[in-house]
């Protein structure tokens, strides 16, 4: 009696063993690629005072551009173009004037897209933007 429950318990035993060292399959991880977006390199000034920006992506640019604005709205004439356009030999200048600022961020973000370097102040009295862009 006791020989079958020793060899029930040693057959148990191995085969615990053996299902313990199976080989696990491994599962390769999933590489996730995010998609980075548009990158501007943006030379801007404030009041003549020169600064560069790396912008990476619409969002990040979508809050450049109302940063701009804020600066404009506080007084301030701000300036920016693609650092790969350059200024020498001007052949064309557009003006726009916002009532908004969604208006002038749309007609801002046109013109740079188009390779315009773009300026814009805020008039106080008339509540509105005067944008200019020139190429």
């Amino acid at each position: 009696m006791k020989k079958p429950v020793i060899s029930i318990a040693l057959f148990a035993l191995l085969a615990t063993m053996t299902v313990g060292c199976q080989k696990e399959n491994l599962v390769s991880p999933q590489s996730a690629v995010a998609e980075i977006g548009t990158v501007r390199t943006v030379s801007y000034t404030v009041d003549g005072v020169a600064h560069q920006i790396t912008v990476t992506g619409d969002v990040a640019w979508n809050d450049f551009l109302h940063q701009m604005m804020a600066l404009c709205r506080e007084g301030h004439e701000v300036f920016f173009r693609d650092t790969k356009s350059s200024l020498s030999g001007i052949k064309e200048t557009l003006t726009y004037t916002a009532k908004t600022e969604a208006e002038a961020i749309a007609w801002c973000d046109a013109r740079f897209k188009e390779g315009y370097s773009v300026g814009m102040q805020y008039d106080r009295e008339k509540q509105e933007y005067k944008c200019y862009a020139i190429r």
